[in-house]
């Protein structure tokens, strides 16, 4: 039976899973972020298979190496994986990723591809096959034989002695890196044909999976879940790129693996946020919302399609959806945990916090009337790019005159943050309410 992201997912102790990692380049490091929270929840592993990143990622955690892992990828930069040579002329005042362009660029040229040759010998120094083999767990990985035109799947124990880092070289050279060559027969990333190599596993015969899924490059088969208990691990946020090192992103990107999992095996809830759960804290809202009167009341008793968005339409957290309303309005920092507490400390907060951005605002004629404001938001609409959180243009809306221009805003308010009912009734309850059903 398939498990859904949104679902709690239980697991028994004494049946282990099989751990299949997807590639994506630097993106990887969320699947630190994910083994971290499977250790923490006593998820048991003991077969591991993956393409590009996940397949080293799995060699490393075949031979037991979470110590190194984690060091790995606190550390890791551009210059760990490729050698871009010695910097031979003075660069101006700039971005880090203009040095970066420029070292690419230089690499491309001298070598024709990417040497990856730190990456080989970073691979050399901590991966031993030999003890992986000992240790007994299972581990494969997927690339494709450019010389024959063929995929390969093959497992450590189909490799012949002493090739395992020559075949996680080979799944993880990726398009524009120096193709590695085994036995005479030149190799590229598995991701040009499958990224995720769920049915790899199926094929081995696991029906125990846990995919682990970083949005990377590639050809992204939909698994056939059928007649398995699969559970499916995916970035909720999407951010990042294959080359991107970042270190602001790669932590961030880490800790996303860690609440990703931890949300979907049941220790933390939430759409967008990640909260502990709070049961009690559900029960006494419920009852304070009863007292409160519509729009609350309304919905504690018959769910609204129109009040929350569709996706929460049927969930009866009701404190749990209007803390996420509100904080989506506001656009409150998500990559992190919190109790119902704290983020409903931190919506205050950034709501003060806007009020006084849009108080400024209309003060000193930022905001031209309502038909701008329309024009602002169709714009931000069709570009994909609101700078702004939504509670910000509602408090600007509010400014405006009455009148026709004024009610096209607020029309095109509640198409684009469906959020905004719900944020509207939140901040229209007595913060000492609030302070009391959460905070008790």
């Amino acid at each position: 039976m398939a498990k859904s992201t949104k679902r709690k997912c239980k697991f028994d102790p004494e049946r282990p899973y099989c751990l299949v990692l997807g590639g994506g380049g630097a993106k990887g490091v969320y699947h630190i972020g994910a083994w971290r929270a499977l250790r923490e929840l006593g998820v048991p592993v003991n077969a591991y298979v993956g393409n590009s990143i996940g397949a080293i990622i799995g060699a490393f955690l075949a031979q037991g190496l979470e110590k190194e892992l984690e060091e790995l990828g606190a550390t890791i930069r551009l210059e760990s994986i490729v050698d871009v040579g010695p910097e031979k002329d003075g660069l101006p005042d700039g971005s880090e990723m203009v040095s970066r362009i420029k070292k690419v660029s230089r690499s491309l040229a001298r070598k024709g591809g990417l040497d990856t040759s730190p990456l080989r010998s970073t691979l050399m120094e901590l991966i031993d096959e030999k003890v992986i083999r000992s240790r007994g767990c299972d581990l494969g990985v997927t690339t494709v034989n450019v010389s024959d035109l063929e995929p390969e799947e093959i497992f450590l124990d189909s490799m012949p002695p002493g090739s395992l880092v020559d075949y996680l070289m080979a799944s993880s050279a990726v398009p524009g890196f120096t193709l590695p060559k085994i036995q005479g027969k030149t190799y590229v990333d598995g991701g040009v044909y499958d990224n995720v190599p769920y049915e790899m596993a199926r094929r081995r015969g696991y029906r125990r999976i846990i995919v682990v899924d970083i949005s990377g490059a590639g050809i992204n088969l939909k698994p056939d879940v059928e007649g398995s208990e699969t559970v499916y691990i995916k970035n909720s946020i999407q951010m990042g790129g294959i080359l991107d090192f970042d270190r602001a992103f790669l932590d961030r990107f880490t800790l996303l693996g860690y609440l990703d999992t931890m949300r979907v095996f049941g220790r933390l809830s939430g759409y967008s946020y990640f909260l502990r759960p709070d049961p009690e804290a559900e029960a006494r809202f419920r009852g304070e919302a009863a007292r409160l009167g519509p729009p609350l009341a309304g919905e504690a008793e018959r769910p609204s399609k129109d009040f929350f968005p569709d996706r929460m339409r049927l969930d009866g957290r009701l404190l749990l959806k209007c803390l996420e309303c509100s904080a989506q309005s506001l656009h409150v920092e998500r990559i992190r945990e919190y109790t119902y507490a704290e983020l409903a400390s931190e919506v205050a907060r950034k709501r003060a916090e806007e009020e006084e951005r849009a108080k400024h605002a209309i003060g000193s004629g930022e905001a031209r009337g309502a038909r701008r404001l329309e024009q602002v938001l169709a714009a931000a609409w069709k570009d994909g790019r609101f700078e702004k959180p939504p509670y910000f243009y509602l408090l600007l809306a509010r400014a405006t005159p009455a009148g026709k221009a004024r009610e096209a805003v607020h029309m095109l308010l509640d198409r684009f943050f469906p959020e905004l009912k719900a944020a509207e009734a939140w901040f229209g309850v007595d913060p000492r309410i609030l302070e009391e059903v959460i905070s008790r």
